[in-house]
């Protein structure tokens, strides 16, 4: 005799936050320096482009733009003065389209230690930590694809090489002056960093870190160089070769980003049939994504063993959507007229 057929199963208990580095947000730098100069007052994102740009689905937009000239200063004055026309050209914004959806089944809920809100939450935060790691991948194709492939004169004994200021045969990381001499750097292509942004990887934050120790309180002040800087790090910003530190000196006005949803989100379109569109502002991204949502009567047995009596349930269908332009400042020619976006990494010997 024994009570073994009665035995407990397995005992459970849910515990909040136990799973919460299931899920972790990167660390976008590049994005937020998007972010930051869209928003700031030297931004070329005017009010009226960004409505022109919620109009633009299905239309390309496009941006006129005077391009650079050379003109020739003369030791003259001649009576008859030659003609010297400007050339205009059309910019066009490229937009890519980031979404993602996903369907809520209640009746599964229904005997399940999961709640329905603690199961679309966890989706919710699954779209956004993969949307901030694809938007901020794309934010480095852009902003590397921009830096400057020109610099007259290199500073601080630095080289300049296949469009990089690079900084080699330090003994130490400690030894770094690259942060120092950016701001030079920029001067000499007739660009002002003051107030600019400096978007670096964990390996320029573990040598700003080092540079603390070089505070107003010991013998030499590192720290001056960036403390008028906006700093940002990034984990997709990689190293290349020997370098232990990548990043990106980027002047003020030089970035914008463009947002545009689907016309009937903008609309906020309702269909009798419950089809819903709506704009929604998606928490750890920044930007207002369209959303798409309605019910539908779905088979749902193939969802797992606890589920196979589900032949016939409510669905609940989710989806967000956004296209987005990343627009660096015109350049008609970037092998020869310089760029605000300087980018430089550290190798020690």
């Amino acid at each position: 005799m024994s009570l073994v057929t009665t035995l407990s199963q397995e005992f459970r208990r849910m515990t909040p936050r136990f799973d919460n580095f299931e899920l972790r947000l990167t660390t976008a730098g590049l994005y937020d320096a998007f972010l930051r100069q869209t928003k700031g007052s030297s931004s070329f994102i005017t009010p009226a482009l960004k409505q022109t740009a919620a109009m633009s689905p299905g239309r390309d937009l496009k941006i006129p733009v005077i391009n650079y000239k050379d003109v020739t200063v003369r030791s003259t004055r001649p009576l008859t003065i030659v003609a010297d026309e400007n050339t205009s050209a059309l910019y066009t914004v490229v937009w890519n389209t980031y979404a993602y959806g996903f369907k809520m089944y209640r009746a599964q809920h229904k005997n399940n230690d999961v709640s329905y809100q603690l199961d679309w939450n966890k989706k919710y935060l699954a779209m956004i930590k993969k949307m901030r790691s694809t938007i901020e991948a794309a934010a480095y194709t852009a902003i590397d694809a921009a830096k400057t492939q020109v610099l007259p004169t290199v500073v601080g004994g630095h080289t300049f090489a296949t469009s990089l200021l690079s900084e080699t045969g330090i003994a130490t990381l400690n030894d770094s002056y690259i942060l120092n001499d950016l701001d030079p750097s920029m001067n000499t292509n007739d660009f002002d960093f003051f107030g600019g942004d400096i978007v670096g990887n964990q390996g320029l934050n573990a040598i700003l870190s080092r540079m603390a120790g070089f505070s107003k309180f010991n013998s030499e002040n590192k720290t001056l160089p960036y403390q008028d800087k906006f700093m940002h790090f990034s984990n997709s910003i990689p190293d290349a070769g020997a370098a232990k530190a990548t990043g990106f000196g980027i002047a003020d006005g030089h970035l914008g980003l463009l947002t545009r949803v689907e016309p009937d989100s903008e609309m906020r379109t309702k269909l009798k049939t419950g089809h819903e569109w709506d704009k929604v502002n998606v928490p750890l991204l920044g930007i207002e994504m369209g959303s798409y949502t309605y019910e539908e009567a779905v088979d749902a047995s193939g969802l797992g063993a606890h589920a196979t009596h589900l032949t016939r349930t409510g669905a609940e269908v989710f989806d967000f959507a956004v296209d987005m332009a990343f627009v660096i400042a015109y350049n008609s020619d970037r092998t020869t007229i310089p760029s605000g976006i300087l980018k430089f990494d550290i190798a020690t010997v």
